[in-house]
């Protein structure tokens, strides 16, 4: 076989190579200071940063994510979040799926008005709903713009207020003007994903997976 053959060939078997790797079930199950829980073809790993399993090396990782490098290329999933959501489009649609996490949660990074944000997703809820103190770090002024109410919790009756926001993306979806809910709470636990959003797209249950796609 001549030079150009061998290198031909090499081509050949690295694309292969790759195309192993990127065929790969892989998802974030937890986060921390230096190391990620990944599950990877059903298989539960635990990388540090720094160290690589089946070609997929743990970059660097924080409370919210976790940057990957597949093969070549860099990927950042955030907690419960699988390489699926990397995907953005499918038939001209934006989608998302989402794997749940030890909790049985449904987690994913998402963007409020431009900020960064982490969501549970929530069908019990009506609206996107979040505390007193996210929506200061929003720059959400809910005291001034919002409609001052009620919300009922495990806790019983608070004061809430009811806010509209520009948009909402997670993945490539984006929904314009959503209702949500400001309760009059500390709490820093993620910002729900209700019904307010949930309801302007398409949600699919395929076992243990959670897809999300734009209508």
């Amino acid at each position: 076989m001549g030079h150009h053959g061998q290198r031909l060939l090499a081509f050949l078997i690295s694309v292969l190579l790759a195309g192993v790797s990127y065929g790969q079930d892989l998802s974030v199950l937890g986060l921390f200071a230096d190391r990620a829980i990944l599950k990877i073809d059903g298989e539960t790993k635990l990388l540090k940063v720094g160290e690589t399993y089946n070609d997929i090396k743990l970059v660097a990782v924080n409370a919210q994510e976790a940057r990957l490098k597949i093969g070549n290329k860099e990927h950042t999933l955030g907690l419960g979040q699988d390489r699926g959501g990397i995907q953005t489009q499918q038939s001209e649609k934006a989608f998302v799926e989402l794997s749940p996490n030890a909790f049985n949660q449904y987690r994913v990074n998402g963007v409020i008005n431009g900020n960064i944000v982490e969501f549970l997703v929530d069908t019990g809820a009506n609206t996107v709903s979040m505390s007193r103190n996210q929506a200061k770090r929003l720059g959400i002024d809910f005291r001034r713009i919002g409609q001052e109410g009620a919300s009922r919790t495990a806790s019983g009756v608070i004061k809430s207020w009811r806010v509209l926001l520009n948009k909402i993306k997670v993945g490539g979806i984006t929904v314009q003007a959503v209702e949500a809910t400001v309760r009059d709470l500390d709490s820093d636990e993620p910002i729900l994903l209700g019904m307010s959003f949930l309801g302007q797209v398409r949600l699919e249950h395929e076992e243990n997976r959670l897809r999300m796609s734009a209508k």
